[in-house]
């Protein structure tokens, strides 16, 4: 997702999954941790930072964790 603010602008990655599992390969895959080879997007650009957010389950306008194996 691109985003421009004032003087900056950049490249956002955006995703939605049912787990971590799959982002935490693709980023190793990325920084060629599984096979030393890098991204060619890190040839011309520059990760700042990164986050991951969790948006819990809603059933019936409430918080429903039932399904999470915890």
């Amino acid at each position: 997702m691109p985003w421009a603010y004032g003087d900056g602008a950049g490249l956002m990655f955006v995703a939605l999954g049912k787990s971590f599992d799959a982002f935490e390969s693709q980023l190793r895959r990325m920084a060629g941790e599984d096979d030393q080879i890098g991204d060619a997007l890190f040839a011309f650009t520059r990760p700042l930072s990164g986050s991951y957010f969790w948006c819990p389950p809603v059933s019936t306008g409430n918080i429903d964790l039932s399904a999470l194996s915890l």
